[in-house]
């Protein structure tokens, strides 16, 4: 089988920087999506093509190994970017929408544009770039496969940092992912505010409560400026997010953009004054 970084390069230009672009999490119950985007140039592969020719399709590798390889990946990429989009996000988006906009912002966040994209799968995220779509791009592009480490990577040093906010969830072990124990938690503990709600498992285990509801509603409608409106969301919703039926969600979400809407007419009113 070819080498991925050979693959790469029988697919692009000489002489010319190209990006490969990956995700993660995107199946996870729990946390974020999380997207990278890898660089290599000609340079780099001259240099550092001893290490490139070692990366895989992250799921491939051991966590100890790509760990390490991601680090390394830090250290000798021209350029690469990062980008998490929330489980909030994710249930008001869906979560296809949700990885697009999480590869947009992981190529925006870029130092160096290169010429071209090898974006994972069969959708492309429309960076405003020249993309190529390759299906299991993971496993057949250098790029995407360091894209893919990187993205891994950083999701799973997420869901670990969750282990102190949210205890007993597991998520050190499972990273979010749908496995037997992280049903049996979720049964015992209940839906957590990092957990997609949009996900019928999650949904399944919920334990409602309306009073928690209607006192978000009361609480919104007492927000009299942007900043208070921004914070309520970390303050007063986050919290409560795994409490929500996701349709309530949505008519606070309607309700915020109202209240946001009178806030600003009423911020206008003051300065024409």
């Amino acid at each position: 089988m070819i080498n991925p970084l050979d693959w790469d390069l029988g697919n692009v230009p000489p002489g010319v920087a190209w990006g490969g672009v990956d995700e993660a999490g995107r199946g996870a119950w729990a946390g974020p999506v999380v997207a990278a985007c890898a660089i290599l140039d000609n340079e780099t592969v001259r240099k550092w093509g001893h290490v490139l020719r070692g990366v895989r399709d992250s799921k491939q590798l051991k966590p100890e190994r790509r760990e390490a390889l991601a680090a390394e990946l830090k250290a000798i990429l021209p350029s690469y970017g990062v980008a998490e989009v929330d489980s909030l996000a994710i249930d008001r988006e869906n979560i296809l929408e949700a990885t697009m906009m999480a590869m947009r912002q992981s190529v925006a966040n870029l130092a160096l544009q290169p010429r071209i994209l090898f974006i994972d799968g069969n959708r492309g995220p429309r960076t405003g770039l020249p993309e190529r779509l390759v299906v299991d791009g993971d496993a057949l592009s250098c790029a995407i496969g360091a894209a893919s480490i990187l993205a891994k990577a950083h999701r799973d040093a997420l869901m670990i940092g969750m282990e102190e906010p949210y205890p007993g969830y597991g998520f050190g072990q499972h990273k979010g992912y749908g496995t037997a124990l992280h049903r049996v938690r979720l049964q015992e503990l209940g839906v957590s505010p990092v957990h997609r709600i949009s996900y019928a498992p999650v949904a399944g285990l919920q334990r409602v409560d309306a009073d928690l509801r209607d006192a978000l509603h009361h609480s919104l409608d007492r927000c009299t400026t942007v900043v208070e409106l921004q914070a309520w969301v970390v303050s007063d919703l986050r919290p409560a997010y795994g409490g929500l039926k996701l349709v309530w969600v949505e008519t606070l979400r309607r309700r915020y953009a109202d209240r946001l809407a009178q806030v600003a007419v009423a911020d206008l009113a003051k300065e024409s004054e």
